[in-house]
């Protein structure tokens, strides 16, 4: 896995109705529009965003986490609004497994459309082509069919249930595991 390749590109991708670029402090605003939607962040390890100083934070986080090259999130912005509604993903990584795992976030508005079908399928496709990726994972909560959704529609297959996994907002909650392998991408 050449993870290297990653933060030396700073790959920017354009589909059909979206561009997805990487994530900085000028998104803040539009960052804390969907990031504090109580609807977005219910099934997240992250609380909802109650002011602009949550967001300031957060993607100060983000900012770290690509400085030390643990975590790239690409920001997608939908071209028809010049707007940014959400944020698509590696979030982790083991090298010397050739093993990624995808994590997203999307504005409620734009739910049920394909956009993160859109989106991260780009994701997939760049990390087996150019970085040497051998799996992807893709983890979600028991109950969020939106996310399964995707996950499925981005070529991953069910694994199975770890049982109580996270801890999400007080509750410990199953996930579901999903994984596309490089095999079956080609």
């Amino acid at each position: 896995m050449q993870v290297e390749i990653l933060f030396n590109e700073m790959p920017v991708f354009e589909t059909e109705r979206l561009l997805l670029r990487k994530l900085s402090l000028d998104d803040i605003q539009e960052y804390y529009e969907f990031a504090s939607d109580p609807i977005v962040s219910a099934n997240t390890l992250w609380d909802r965003h109650e002011s602009l100083e949550d967001t300031i934070n957060d993607m100060a986080y983000v900012l770290k986490n690509f400085e030390l090259r643990r975590a790239y999130r690409w920001g997608i912005v939908y071209k028809p609004l010049n707007k940014l509604i959400g944020r698509t993903g590696l979030i982790s990584w083991d090298v010397r497994h050739q093993r990624a795992e995808i994590g997203f976030a999307l504005s409620s508005q734009y739910w049920n459309k394909g956009i993160m079908t859109e989106a991260t399928r780009e994701i997939i496709r760049y990390s087996f082509e150019q970085l040497d990726v051998n799996r992807i994972e893709g983890r979600c909560n028991y109950n969020n069919i939106g996310s399964a959704r995707v996950l499925e529609n981005i070529g991953m297959k069910f694994e199975g249930v770890l049982r109580q996994q996270l801890k999400i907002k007080g509750d410990f909650i199953d996930q579901k595991m999903y994984a596309v392998l490089k095999s079956d991408y080609n």
